[in-house]
């Protein structure tokens, strides 16, 4: 089981990842539903 430090570690990444996602088109501007399917996608990849 993954200690508290690390679970931080992976929020924070996964924070960052999703900012450089948002950076590469930064005059766009996303729904809710659109932000939604882009963390359950970014979520979805990160299990396979």
């Amino acid at each position: 089981m993954p200690t508290e430090n690390e679970r931080k570690d992976v929020q924070k990444a996964m924070a960052y990842d999703l900012i450089r996602i948002f950076e590469q088109n930064p005059d766009k501007t996303y729904t809710a539903k659109e932000l939604k399917d882009l963390i359950d996608a970014y979520i979805s990849g990160l299990k396979q």
